[in-house]
């Protein structure tokens, strides 16, 4: 029987990738701004302030952590079973889980049994976005052309400033029409419950797609791998610790400025969430706009050329970003965070569709998910655990810094290994490069 299919809109191809990825990281990025503002005291009231946060810190590494098993799970079925499938089951665990979190009993009513649930439920979490970035690129690229590969990879990227917004906006709209005791007693679920309203929209869009042609196609010649992580390990090692460096600056610098500074800026400088919430917004924002700015450079300068400026002026901006946050000025601290996402939103914009095609297609969802998520549990699980402890051990930044520098660094060593690739500035026709 052949497995062949009829050819999915680009429209419909990009909403499969953005709808369903923002959504995804709206219910992951809900949890990390509960972890930062609300759940050392929801769960973990009976600790030191500083110890609660770490524990609640924990707890969101906990998601990443799982994450790469994610990737290797849900990256066994996509390359063996199918993209789309794979992602309608990734979607759905998430949804679930998050709408569980929004009705779990706090410490106050279960005792130790309700931080125990919460981290069962994000091991969930962790495990379904290991799979759904992986799927969400690959339902873009493999669709793509051969020269807007970089262009519909950033299709999936963009779900992720569209879930922060949503997030942050949530939380933002929160803090500011309850009271404290009001957001700690019942408003923080509200975030969390709304996502069982945004999953069926989701699943509406992503059952219209087809199976991408590149899947078809080794389904149909029966070429997919045995067992695709091992292939990877064996066979494509080097690809996949290209791609996991590419991606560890991106991760570290994002999570530093969004979910640590919110901790950091409110528990240690003092400033009051209405002026550090919007930091978040301004974050969001930024890095979708860059998303943006970096594809088009990357049709004139390469995709790789836009990562490893970027992965430079991460590594130059990480001691003033700090340095102007211990001003304890509101607009010095939306600066410092603003252009850390000039940098992240065009590396991150790029960085997709490099990675997806550092991998054959018989291995490439596991690959790719596992290169993406090993990097986010580097740079986004520890990253706000070794931030925290380096400030809980020192009193100052600067340690932050300087790790943000070091891992900047080793992030454009690994993209100056991306493959070289002509941009499509003189390949195209002049109308169509007029167009572009």
């Amino acid at each position: 029987m052949s497995t062949r299919t009829a050819a999915t809109p680009a429209g419909r191809i990009a909403a499969a990738s953005f709808v369903g990825t923002a959504i995804e990281w709206y219910d992951y990025f809900i949890y990390g701004t509960a972890s930062a503002l609300v759940f050392n005291e929801v769960f973990f009231p009976d600790n030191d302030p500083l110890v609660g946060t770490l524990l609640s810190f924990a707890t969101l590494a906990v998601g990443f952590i799982v994450r790469p098993l994610g990737a290797i799970v849900f990256g066994h079925f996509g390359d063996r079973w199918g993209r789309k499938s794979t992602l309608v089951v990734t979607l759905l665990a998430m949804g679930i889980a998050t709408f569980l979190i929004g009705v779990l009993p706090t410490y106050a009513t279960l005792g130790v049994a309700a931080p125990i649930l919460l981290v069962v439920l994000r091991l969930i979490q962790g495990l379904a976005v290991g799979g759904e970035w992986g799927g969400a690129v690959l339902i873009a690229t493999e669709n793509a052309p051969e020269r807007k590969k970089t262009l519909y990879g950033s299709f999936a990227q963009f779900g992720s400033p569209g879930g922060l917004l949503m997030a942050t906006v949530m939380f933002t709209v929160l803090s500011n029409t309850v009271s404290v005791d009001s957001m700690q007693s019942w408003a923080w679920r509200v975030p969390f419950l709304l996502s069982a309203l945004l999953v069926p929209l989701g699943l509406f869009i992503r059952l219209k797609i087809a199976e991408t042609p590149e899947y078809a196609k080794a389904a149909e010649h029966h070429e997919q791998a045995r067992v695709p992580f091992l292939r990877v390990l064996t066979k494509e090692f080097r690809p996949a610790l290209v791609g996991t460096l590419s991606f560890t600056g991106v991760f570290l610098t994002y999570y530093l400025l969004t979910s640590f500074v919110l901790t950091y800026a409110t528990k240690t400088l003092q400033m009051p969430t209405s002026i550090t919430l919007p930091a978040n917004l301004i974050a969001a924002i930024v890095e979708g706009a860059f998303i943006y700015v970096g594809v088009l450079l990357a049709k004139r300068m390469t995709a790789r050329s836009v990562a490893i400026v970027s992965a430079f002026g991460l590594l130059v901006w990480a001691a003033p970003a700090f340095a102007l946050m211990h001003t304890r000025e509101p607009f010095l601290l939306y600066v410092a965070v603003g252009v850390a996402m000039v940098f992240v939103g065009a590396s991150y914009g790029v960085l997709a569709g490099e990675v997806a095609e550092l991998f054959t297609r018989e291995v490439r969802y596991t690959g790719t998910s596992l290169c993406y998520h090993l990097a986010g549990m580097i740079g986004g699980g520890f990253g706000p655990i070794i931030a925290t402890y380096l400030l809980s051990r020192t009193g100052s930044s600067w340690p932050v810094a300087m790790l943000t520098a070091v891992v900047s660094l080793l992030m454009a060593l690994a993209c100056f290994a991306l493959p070289k690739r002509e941009s499509m500035r003189g390949q195209l026709p002049a109308k169509a490069e007029a167009s572009a």
